[in-house]
């Protein structure tokens, strides 16, 4: 194997979570792995991935001033005036970012086969180990996904999308592949057959699905449980598909994301990898949001009446007026009738809410931040930065305001998020008022992210509301703020999320987290490192 930089080709690349944990690890100063393709067929993740592809050309004490601007514009409209100026100004650096971006569609007849193996032949030139790393898209085998559609269907074609990403390895033959999915895998069936299985064994011989590539076999690792043992075929063997599951908690990150994670190793490579280190202790939400800037959620509308006609909501909405003095007034009217609602009486005085200096945020909000104690301040922080972006709140009901605080106070009261029995048992005005509100299927429908312990898992559904996301403290009132999911999910603080706020926390839900990849590409390098003794 070559001592230069390992070659990196990423599919389903999403906002580039893999390619940032990998672009992280250093020797001598210098990148031990070259990411040089990242593929990904939606248009915001895309320019995401450009822009961190632009950054990359850079040595971090390097980076252009211009970049930063691009980071502190506040203007959407501005900011993207600006990104063209820069890359205006560094033509060989933007030319670079633009070739190792690819916005295309893996399994999409415009982006046929031929075209794709050109781009990555021209990504690897001559190298013949190298790296393939990617998450073929999981919303057909997550459980949520499957409760709302009634089961996993074969006509689905996201099921199969990982034969995309199989028929890479088969025609490539990467030294090693990182493949991340969802928990819901290793329980997913297709007319009675375990998922889990079938890709398993399909990586483990891709020439079995894509006969004429004679592609050579791979072994398959866990990265969180040593093999048990090792079949007739020398292919490490485990007790349990659970065994190929990470959870993320046990490995520095402040998120109980729990995900099924494969290192797949080519047969002629006879190193066998290494299993992540766990942390000494499980970091918590509030020691890594902590330190950000406090914001008060922004106040949309108001329901006015709401009926039930001919098996349909009706709703007629007040607009209200998003200002900091009304907001005051609001939050004071709902502290005041949240305390009184059924014997909820805090043995604290009652908090003395009023809007952060900050307001609603912004797309940039200058700050010093990380502080010193938080657990992952080298990770997140860059001094040329000077406060962070994609930190702005989102619009809520004031309905919903009402939840939010009742919902954080009780946290800090009980020790524990409510579930919706608790906002029934105080008050009837708490209740969502559609029809399963009450049938026990959304009991955590409202979640306050608990600031002592790790964050649930964020997830794209983070993009359509902020229910499940409930900042703790009282006083700010609201969900997590892009910029806060990010921090959950270990994204550096100079890592832009471009497109309308909706697109950037879709992207950040969809991620891999990047100190995660970081670890996982630690042990990969290892394995090249080992080879090459």
């Amino acid at each position: 194997m070559s001592n230069k930089a390992i070659p990196v080709i990423d599919l389903f690349a999403g906002p580039g979570g893999l390619a940032e944990g990998f672009s992280s690890v250093f020797k001598n100063a210098k990148r031990v792995f070259d990411i040089k393709l990242s593929i990904e067929k939606d248009e915001n993740a895309h320019k995401t991935l450009e822009l961190r592809s632009f950054y990359r050309q850079f040595s971090k004490a390097n980076v252009p001033k211009e970049y930063y601007e691009v980071i502190k514009e506040s203007k959407l409209a501005s900011r993207t005036e600006k990104r063209n100026e820069l890359f205006n100004k560094y033509p060989k650096e933007a030319n670079n970012a633009k070739a190792e971006a690819w916005c295309c569609e893996l399994g999409n007849e415009n982006f046929p086969n031929e075209k794709i193996d050109k781009r990555i032949q021209l990504g690897l030139g001559n190298r013949k180990d190298w790296v393939l790393i990617g998450g073929p898209p999981c919303q057909a085998y997550s459980m949520a996904g499957r409760s709302r559609v009634g089961g996993i269907h074969n006509k689905d074609h996201r099921v199969f999308l990982y034969k995309e990403y199989l028929r890479i390895i088969a025609v490539h033959h990467p030294a090693v592949f990182v493949m991340e999915n969802v928990k819901g895998l290793l329980s997913a069936k297709v007319n009675g057959e375990m998922m889990f299985d079938c890709i398993l064994n399909d990586l483990q011989n891709p020439s079995s699905v894509f006969e004429k590539t004679k592609s050579p076999k791979y072994k398959v690792y866990s990265l969180a449980t040593e093999p048990e043992s090792k079949d007739k075929a020398g292919r490490p063997s485990y007790r349990e598909n659970r065994d190929f599951l990470i959870k993320s908690e046990k490995f520095n990150i402040p998120q109980k994301r729990h995900r099924v994670i494969l290192l797949g190793i080519r047969e002629d490579i006879k190193e066998v990898p290494s299993i992540l280190k766990e942390g000494l202790r499980e970091i918590d939400l509030k020691s890594v949001i902590g330190d950000l800037p406090k914001l008060r959620s922004r106040l949309g509308r108001s329901i006015v009446s709401s009926k039930t006609i001919n098996g349909k909501k009706k709703r007629v909405y007040k607009n209200e007026i998003d200002s900091d003095d009304n907001w005051g007034r609001k939050i004071s009217e709902i502290k005041k009738e949240v305390h009184s609602w059924n014997g909820f009486v805090s043995n604290k005085p009652i908090l003395n809410v009023e809007a952060s200096p900050n307001g609603v945020g912004a797309e940039f909000v200058k700050c010093v931040t990380p502080v010193k104690s938080n657990p992952l301040r080298e990770w997140y922080r860059d001094d040329y930065l000077k406060g962070v972006a994609n930190h702005e709140t989102r619009t809520h009901l004031l309905e919903d305001l009402k939840r939010y605080f009742f919902a954080s106070t009780y946290a800090q009261l009980y020790k524990r998020f409510p579930r919706l029995r608790d906002y029934e048992k105080h008050s009837d005005q708490l209740m969502p008022d559609h029809e399963s509100a009450r049938s026990g299927k959304f009991a955590d429908r409202f979640r306050v992210q608990m600031p002592n312990v790790a964050a649930t898992t964020v997830t794209s559904h983070i993009s359509k509301d902020g229910h499940y996301f409930i900042h703790y403290d009282p006083e700010q009132c609201r969900s997590l703020t892009v910029r806060e999911a990010a921090r959950v999910q270990t994204f550096p603080d100079n890592y832009l999320f471009c497109g309308p706020r909706t697109a950037q926390y879709h992207q950040v839900g969809n991620a891999v987290p990047p100190f995660l990849a970081l670890q996982i590409g630690e042990v990969v390098n290892k394995l090249f490192k080992n080879e090459n003794s």
